[in-house]
């Protein structure tokens, strides 16, 4: 851990070598003009004092075959715990739980209702443009849930790209081929974009057993191969001189084996099938001071579930089929009433639907409604504010929210920002109807939290640029839902914990540009104590005990090279120990992967490009488990080519 702590200070402590205003530096690295105007656009619906952090367009490219999971779990703060290649993977923000991240696709909530829990390995990152992260609870436009954090899923028409068609086809370790394409129509008035995206795997990859016997062996994982494919629609248009409509369609297929945990002696089949679509229509009108938005969406999701076994022993036979949908309507309005002052009211009703044989009752309907109001006002040229209200009402249940954001730039180079809010969780459908289990008379999770966030983003040098943040987050969950034994056979979930969570969240963002050559050097670390504050009963041996599964350290490092077309990118993934039980007497091993990747853009008259690339991942053949009892992949080689033109 010494050393990810040091390469961090080492690239903060480089001398500045004289001063620059700000004009000379953009004219300098106009490159970075684009990502600019980008971050204007994400904080203009967020609280000034809110932490946001966007995976760049480049390290999107560079990923566009792989997973959300996989992107988030090596390119940012978020915790991701996974179950292996292809198996469901989940999040942990902030040292809250996998339910208490919110993701948004264009501004429509898509967390599963009956979970809560989104699986992001489902998602390609080939379906994104944007990712961008909400860093705390004070993200309040879609409604409450995002305890930990909120990541934000967006699909923007670029008008001036003249890029018509892109494609690539991959294959690697474990016979795992991967292929897409997208195709852009672009007019003076419409734009259309098709994407489609195919994945498959035999995924038998080998591991290293060291359960069943005393000198660890190597094996093959079994039944864990998968298919995954995608479809994405975009239609956009212009209305007039000031209005444009969006129409975008996913859809979303599965078909995966679910494997065993290898201290499992007994042969269990599970197998899963998921297919999720998403419509959304909006239509923005944006003149003068007024900005006027309505969407709605149509989100579903299915499931077909089937377990067996080979064995006389266990007879049983499982299968299971859940539907789950949500209508969202949604009207926002944005009137700046000066350079200075915005004001922003919005609502939104949304219905849920569960279809679950499963559940007390085999149809299950809920109602909410969000009115939302926000006030930005920067005061002087050095002082911002802003405050945002909202009131949910979840059936015939009310949650009040707030958040209170302030920013102030101190120094040419160096800025803070701070924020207070308040949120909420209500329980999943699952929490409140499973059968047997379901507990209608749960209370909603909720919590404050407070963040402190530095910014400093000097010119180091001729060509030398750093851009630095440090955040320190503090929040508490009050009525943190759990699903604990009862006294008989099953299981049922409480209000048992009230959680403290709070750390540092560190990251830089160094480049180079030298003659030919530009370096990037991306750093960042997250300390998550995240423990539970209450105790149950006399002797619980939980209180004060970190929460299982959220590490407490995370470290990500990222360098890349370009040269004359060549890129090289190298990787470093440091994960620390944590606890699979809630008293701390069980836990996973810390684990470090490095992952490198080489690639070349050919260019063909200026217009057409090809790009070979060759990765390898988990470089030094590190055995490591993200979930205890199941091993993640060793050292797996894929290349690829991408077309573009």
């Amino acid at each position: 851990m010494v050393r990810w702590i040091l390469l961090f200070l080492a690239s903060m402590i480089i001398v500045p070598v004289g001063a620059q205003t700000e004009s000379e530096q953009l004219k300098e690295i106009e490159i970075d003009t684009v990502s600019v105007t980008a971050h204007r656009k994400v904080r203009s619906e967020v609280s000034v004092g809110t932490r946001v952090s966007e995976i760049g367009v480049q390290v999107l490219q560079g990923n566009q075959t792989r997973s959300l999971s996989e992107l988030l779990s090596n390119n940012s703060m978020v915790y991701i715990k996974s179950m292996g290649q292809g198996a469901q993977a989940t999040s942990s923000f902030r040292g809250a739980g996998s339910s208490h991240t919110q993701v948004n696709w264009n501004g429509i909530t898509i967390n599963p209702n009956m979970s809560s829990s989104f699986d992001f390995s489902q998602i390609p990152v080939f379906f994104a443009d944007h990712v961008t992260l909400y860093h705390g609870n004070s993200h309040l436009k879609n409604g409450t849930g995002a305890l930990g954090g909120s990541i934000n899923i967006d699909n923007t028409p670029d008008w001036a790209d003249t890029t018509r068609l892109r494609a690539f086809a991959e294959y690697g370790s474990y016979d795992t081929y991967t292929g897409a394409a997208a195709a852009r129509f672009v007019k003076e008035k419409s734009l259309y974009q098709t994407r489609v995206y195919y994945q498959q795997s035999d995924n038998d990859y080998r591991y290293l057993n060291k359960v069943f016997t005393q000198e660890p062996f190597y094996e093959r994982r079994q039944e864990a191969q998968y298919k995954q494919a995608g479809l994405m629609q975009e239609a956009y248009f212009k209305v007039g001189r000031y209005g444009t409509i969006s129409n975008n369609l996913w859809l979303q297929y599965g078909n995966r084996r679910l494997p065993q945990p290898i201290i499992v002696n007994v042969t269990q089949h599970e197998k899963q099938r998921t297919l999720g679509l998403k419509y959304l229509f909006d239509y923005t009108y944006q003149r003068d001071r007024h900005k006027v938005s309505a969407k709605a969406a149509y989100v579903l999701d299915l499931l077909d579930y089937d377990q067996w076994f080979d064995s006389e022993f266990f007879t049983s036979h499982d299968k299971s089929f859940n539907r789950s949908q949500s209508f969202h309507v949604i009207g926002d309005y944005t009137y700046r009433a000066s350079n200075r002052l915005d004001v922003n009211a919005s609502m939104k009703y949304s219905y849920d639907k569960v279809d679950a044989n499963s559940y007390s009752e085999a149809s299950i309907g809920r109602n909410v409604a969000v009115l939302q109001g926000s006030v930005r006002w920067k005061t002087t040229d050095w002082l911002s504010l802003s405050g945002q209200v909202m009131g949910e009402l979840n059936d015939s249940k009310f949650a009040p929210t707030f958040s209170v954001g302030a920013s102030t730039q101190i120094a040419s180079k160096l800025s803070a920002k701070a924020n207070v809010a308040y949120n909420y969780k209500f329980p999943s459908m699952n929490d409140l109807y499973w059968q047997p289990g379901g507990n209608p008379d749960l209370k909603p999770e909720h919590g404050f939290s407070y963040d402190l966030t530095f910014s400093y983003t000097p010119r180091l040098a001729e060509g030398l640029y750093l851009k630095a943040e440090a955040t320190y987050y503090l929040m508490n969950i009050d009525d943190w839902i759990m699903w604990l034994p009862t006294q008989t056979w099953y299981w049922e979930p409480r209000n048992v914990q009230n959680v403290l969570s709070h750390g540092l969240e560190l990251s830089t963002e160094t480049t180079w540009l030298t003659g030919d050559w530009t370096f990037k050097l991306g750093l960042s670390y997250t300390y998550s104590p995240s423990i539970n504050r209450q105790r149950n009963f006399e002797g619980d041996n939980t209180y004060y005990k970190q929460l299982p599964y959220v590490p407490l350290h995370k470290a990500n490092a990222r360098l890349r090279a370009d040269f004359k077309g060549w890129f090289f990118t190298y990787q470093v993934h440091y994960i620390g120990v944590r606890y699979t039980s809630a008293d701390e007497t069980y836990s996973t091993n810390a684990y470090t992967i490095h992952n490198a990747e080489l690639g070349y853009d050919i260019r063909v008259r200026q217009r057409y490009k090809l790009t070979p690339r060759i990765r390898v991942d988990n470089l030094f053949n590190a055995y490591y488990e993200s979930t205890q009892y199941y091993p993640m992949p060793l050292r797996s080689i894929l290349g690829s080519i991408t077309f573009t033109f």
